[in-house]
């Protein structure tokens, strides 16, 4: 049990420091997008590196997502038939969120 709680916290500490480059080249690439047109920002997701740091950052940002939320609700619900739900609500938000952004983000390219 000790090493799982380990495991999680490292993936949690480790996807924090990943997220903080890809968000800060996001946030710099968004600034540019601003002032673009549809047909500019059409370009910026047809660069393969565009895409395949975004999608780094919706796999990253699923999986920070889902250890966090899930260690608030194993701190603060009590009852195991909601935590069991809430966890289950989770997974699935955190699996299904990166996978229809990468799933759009292929549709754009092609």
């Amino acid at each position: 049990m000790k090493n799982h709680a380990l495991n999680k916290w490292l993936i949690q500490r480790v996807s924090a420091i990943v997220l903080i480059p890809l968000l800060l080249f996001l946030l710099y690439s968004l600034v540019d997008l601003v002032n673009q047109d549809y047909t500019g920002a059409l370009d910026f997701f047809d660069s393969y590196l565009s895409i395949a740091i975004f999608a780094l950052f919706l796999i990253f940002a699923g999986t920070h997502l889902k250890l966090g939320l899930g260690e608030i609700i194993e701190d603060y619900i009590q009852q195991e038939n909601m935590k069991n739900i809430l966890n289950r609500i989770i997974m699935l938000t955190s699996a299904i969120l990166p996978l229809v952004g990468i799933v759009s983000l292929t549709i754009i390219i092609l």
